[in-house]
């Protein structure tokens, strides 16, 4: 990701560099450029909220303490800047300020309040589990949940999901929080398994290293017969309808009777 991140943000240097004819297409420098600057914090601010708001999954009721060091973090920088950085007199006592804040606040609260080295063991969210607003009651995901639904001749959804998952939120859990797959899962006798990833559940990276996927989202439709393969639906992209994913949702969880049935 970075590395992508990184060609995308040189390839215009490149590209100049090798034919500075095409600097008359650029737009030329003035105040919307301090304009601009300001507008792009704000994706930068909603990036910075939308991670702070994963670090409870983390450190649960600790996870407030993180927001008192930034607190402290910004004020460090803001005595740097104005004090040292601007000229000002006293920039000596200025820098020991900024550091004694550093210092004390990483050692105070980030080491002495949040603990971060010691988050709390990972496991399986309990709001996961909840029925959803189209009335499918998820169980929790286990190697051996699977194998018992399948020793009775059932269908098996399997979703892996994290609350941090972009595709997850937006494309994958509007597709089956519907009518139709809970329909389709009753119609079959299908059992909806949940494997919820956000702690970063040891057990579950085992399985999504042993399925060789990169990661969550995951959807899996095992068959009625246990001697079939799982049906391993394809990534949907992060804008990707719902309406469209859920129809392949349903097509494997027809494919998953029709298959046996033929036999």
């Amino acid at each position: 990701m970075f590395a992508t991140a990184g060609l995308g943000l040189a390839a215009p240097y490149v590209v100049l560099s090798w034919n500075p004819a095409w600097l008359k297409f650029l737009p030329k420098p003035g105040p919307w450029m301090e304009k601009f600057k300001i507008a792009m914090g704000f994706p930068m601010l909603a990036t910075a909220f939308w991670l702070f708001s994963l670090i409870p999954l983390h450190y649960g009721d600790r996870s407030w303490w993180l927001g008192m060091f930034l607190v402290i973090l910004a004020l460090a920088a803001w005595v740097f800047g104005e004090f040292v950085q601007r000229g000002r007199s006293r920039r000596g006592v200025a820098t020991v300020v900024a550091l004694a804040l550093l210092l004390g606040g990483y050692f105070g609260v980030v080491e002495g309040r949040l603990h971060w080295r010691s988050p709390p063991e990972a496991g399986a969210a309990d709001s996961g589990l909840a029925k959803n607003e189209a009335g499918i009651a998820w169980q929790p995901w286990s190697p051996q949940a699977v194998a018992a639904a399948r020793a009775e001749g059932r269908p098996v959804l399997v979703d892996f999901t994290a609350s941090w998952c972009l595709t997850c939120n937006t494309v994958v859990k509007p597709a089956l929080d519907s009518r139709a797959i809970r329909d389709k899962l009753q119609e079959i006798g299908g059992v909806a398994l949940l494997a919820d990833y956000s702690g970063g559940a040891a057990h579950i990276t085992d399985e999504l290293n042993r399925l060789e996927h990169p990661g969550v989202p995951l959807l899996l439709v095992y068959p009625k017969n246990p001697s079939q393969a799982p049906i391993v639906l394809r990534d949907p992209t992060p804008f990707e309808p719902p309406s469209h994913y859920r129809s392949l949702v349903l097509e494997a969880l027809g494919r998953a009777t029709r298959e046996v049935a033929r036999q």
